[in-house]
């Protein structure tokens, strides 16, 4: 009798053991099953994290660029305004410039001008001049 309660209570004992040893190996499972599930989770979070910074990259790279494109286009009505402003500059210089040489130039034919009236008003002159000359020795011889 002794024997076999020993025996039972070793059987009880055994099986005891093995349902303990069950629980462990399930207990380590689940460990095991809740870590991969928080890193699954942790890889979603990362991945979610990734997007969201490439989303936010993307606007503001596109910010940047809508900014660099209208400090171009600022910087080319700037230029656009400076070179009609130049433009106008040169228009103003070209009309003094030539409004000066026209003024020299026809002070220059009025002087050529003068100068071709006076040659021409001696030339008659002395052919008058010579002509009265030989009108008066031609009274005289008269």
């Amino acid at each position: 009798k002794n024997f076999i309660e020993r025996q039972q209570r070793i059987q009880y004992f055994m099986r005891m053991a093995k349902k303990g040893e069950e629980m462990k190996l399930q207990r380590i499972e689940q460990k095991r099953m809740e870590e991969r599930r928080i890193s699954q989770f942790e890889n979603m979070k990362k991945l979610a994290m990734n997007r969201l910074a490439a989303v936010i990259q993307r606007v503001y790279r596109g910010y940047l660029a809508r900014k660099t494109v209208e400090n171009l286009r600022h910087e080319q009505q700037k230029a656009d305004l400076a070179i009609v402003f130049l433009n106008g500059c040169a228009t103003e210089i070209m009309r003094v410039w030539r409004g000066y040489c026209g003024r020299r130039d026809t002070e220059r034919l009025r002087r050529e001008m003068a100068e071709f009236l006076f040659i021409l008003r001696e030339r008659e002159a002395g052919v008058e001049e010579e002509e009265f000359a030989m009108q008066l020795q031609s009274l005289d011889q008269a």
